[in-house]
């Protein structure tokens, strides 16, 4: 599934035509390998990486934990071998997974996610975190809280905050930010509605972003200001994605309906 967040606004200096407060396209694939428990391609136009969830299954001896699962995250950039960088982002992408997981309930288990950039046009650590909560969701593992993730970066000359960054932009920006919030959302209650409410009838919102910061991941030359400024921006982005999510999940679940009924 994939859709517009907003449209080309007029006198934009960005790329496509963005407003500096506009996501790129989102498109979210789910179950794209057969083989693996779960899985998800995630991409915003020029950025695309797939997600694959194994477990949870038994851990090796020299890994397991008789209190807890183990969770693996393994980083493959789009080519050549892991640099430092790589293995950072494996860590930051890590300790989100293990902070939204509960791991007690599936003790001497290992749960591995495996991530493959695909496309790299700026944001790619976004791209991650966002396939592999959709991998997740998609293999069946118990989670206390989805996630959505966004960046924003903060142009060293405007002295301006540009939401959802390509690789031009992280370049040639002064600083550049990574933030995480967990959300949720109801399926069972439908998003929007033509019938008048009634006062106590208030229809469910798409999705509901948490305030709390889940993870972040901040580089470069900024203020306390923009600092915040950067993670109120973000959040304002994780809600589209959230809301965008909320879709993308109702739409799969329709598509493995339909083709039950159809056998």
């Amino acid at each position: 599934m994939d859709i517009d967040v907003a449209g080309p606004g007029p006198g934009s200096s960005r790329s496509r035509g963005r407003q500096p407060a506009q996501l790129r396209s989102l498109v979210c694939e789910r179950s794209v390998l057969d083989r693996a428990d779960g899985s998800a391609k995630w991409t915003q136009e020029g950025s695309s990486v797939l997600a694959a969830v194994y477990g949870p299954r038994q851990a090796k001896i020299q890994k397991e934990d008789a209190e807890r699962a183990v969770v693996e995250v393994v980083y493959k950039p789009r080519a050549g071998l892991q640099s430092h960088e790589d293995r950072s982002i494996e860590l930051e992408i890590r300790g989100i997974l293990e902070g939204v997981i509960p791991l007690g309930m599936h003790p001497r288990t290992s749960i591995m996610v495996i991530l493959q950039v695909l496309q790299e046009d700026g944001s790619v650590l976004v791209c991650a975190l966002n396939a592999a909560c959709a991998a997740l969701v998609d293999a069946g593992v118990p989670m206390s809280t989805m996630y959505a993730s966004v960046g924003c970066a903060l142009s060293s000359q405007e002295q301006q905050l540009l939401l959802d960054p390509d690789a031009a932009e992280e370049q040639a920006a002064q600083a550049r930010f990574c933030f995480t919030f967990p959300h949720h959302f109801d399926l069972t209650q439908p998003a929007t509605s033509s019938e008048p409410q009634q006062p106590q009838q208030q229809e469910a919102p798409p999705a509901a972003v948490a305030p709390a910061v889940l993870g972040s991941r901040c580089v470069g030359d900024f203020s306390c200001d923009q600092l915040l400024d950067a993670m109120q921006l973000c959040r304002l982005g994780c809600e589209r994605v959230a809301a965008f999510a909320r879709l993308s999940l109702s739409k799969s679940l329709m598509q493995a309906v339909g083709a039950a009924a159809g056998q």
